[in-house]
């Protein structure tokens, strides 16, 4: 007669369980490691290149200045306002090549068209470095040079009319001889300059 035997479970139920639980984790941690290197890595790679443009960056700064400075002393202005006023002068030009050279009859025409007798020009001055013309003169009141204005806006050929400066002066000599002929006559008028775009049509 076989004596009885015993089985007793020394492990908790489920233990294997847990024991694949851990190793999923300890995967998981490693992988995690990994992928934390290699980013460590790439980022070092990236730091890196960042440093290499950072000194390419300033050896090209240094070296627009060493420029700008023999430049300068070769008398020659490379300032950013100069290279958009250069800009706009080879502009101008152009146009006005376009329009087969500026005619100084067929602007002092369309200006006339504008000009009312109320109103008259001192100087007319050609400004290539603003593509400009500047207006100096005089009106009898600031409605007439008002209106003046408007009409340069509304002419075909000029456009941008800005007014720089205007001043009511005193006609000192009309002033001082007033006469019965001259009873209506203005004894003030509005001094002026201007600058406005001509772009003559075809």
């Amino acid at each position: 007669m076989k004596p009885p035997r015993l089985h007793l479970a020394l492990t908790a139920h489920g233990f294997g369980v847990l024991r694949a639980a851990q190793w999923a984790m300890a995967v998981v941690i490693l992988g995690s490691l990994l992928s934390a290197g290699w980013l460590w890595q790439d980022s070092r790679d990236l730091e890196q290149r960042a440093i290499l443009y950072e000194q390419a960056a300033e050896r090209l700064h240094d070296r627009n200045r060493q420029f700008a400075t023999y430049a300068r002393q070769e008398g020659f202005d490379v300032s950013e306002q100069r290279n958009q006023a250069l800009a706009r002068e080879v502009a101008f030009a152009n146009t006005l090549i376009k329009k087969r050279g500026f005619s100084w009859t067929r602007f002092l025409g369309d200006l006339e068209e504008t000009v009312r007798s109320q109103v008259s020009i001192a100087s007319v001055k050609l400004d290539f470095q603003g593509s400009t013309i500047t207006l100096a003169g005089s009106a009898l009141t600031l409605k007439d040079l008002t209106a003046f204005v408007n009409t340069l806006e509304n002419h075909v050929a000029f456009q941008n009319v800005v007014l720089s400066q205007h001043q009511v002066r005193q006609d000192e000599k009309r002033g001082s001889r007033r006469t019965a002929g001259s009873k209506n006559r203005p004894s003030r008028f509005v001094e002026f300059q201007m600058k406005v775009s001509y772009r003559p049509t075809l």
